[in-house]
């Protein structure tokens, strides 16, 4: 079983251990707030409690939530979810959404994917969010599926600007 976990000091040495599996991999960290870019798991903590709160989120970002995905019978963390309660910039509303995740690489194609989503979404319902956009790159297959899994209905795809990649974007209504 998977839980939700705010993260904490608690889990620094494994959050540490995520990001570099990701560097290692070449892969980009979704769902993590910035983690790759931090230079410390401490200046990390301390940015996601600034996304907490509409007062203190930084310029031109959107109140969210992070949360470390555990599994519960190992205390191990497997992947990473992040909820914006709003979507109050353009990149948001057209290529971003609502949800970001990613899954340890080690621990993929185990059916993690599918769950984070989901435990997500019962999160944005709590938000009383009630159409969640969640996008994923074209190429991106498995988190294509996932999304499907849960109820995502494609709307079009879209080249992103920034980096010229097309995306995929779907609407999850709870």
């Amino acid at each position: 079983m998977l839980i939700l976990k705010q993260p904490t000091m608690a889990y620094a040495t494994q959050i540490e251990q995520y990001r570099q599996e990701f560097i290692a991999n070449n892969d980009s960290i979704d769902g993590s707030s910035f983690l790759e870019q931090m230079p410390s798991i401490e200046q990390w903590l301390k940015l996601l409690a600034l996304f907490r709160s509409e007062e203190t989120v930084p310029a031109d970002y959107a109140p969210a939530e992070t949360w470390l995905v555990i599994r519960q019978e190992d205390d191990c963390l497997v992947g990473m979810s992040n909820l914006r309660f709003e979507l109050n910039n353009a990149y948001l509303q057209q290529f971003g959404g609502h949800i970001g995740y990613s899954v340890r690489p080690s621990e993929r194609k185990k059916g993690y994917g599918k769950m984070i989503l989901h435990q997500t979404l019962q999160q944005a319902k709590l938000q009383e969010i009630t159409k969640v956009l969640v996008t994923c790159n074209d190429n991106n297959i498995g988190s294509a599926k996932i999304i499907e899994e849960n109820q995502g209905i494609l709307e079009k795809k879209v080249v992103d600007t920034s980096d010229q990649l097309v995306v995929r974007r779907y609407w999850i209504t709870l």
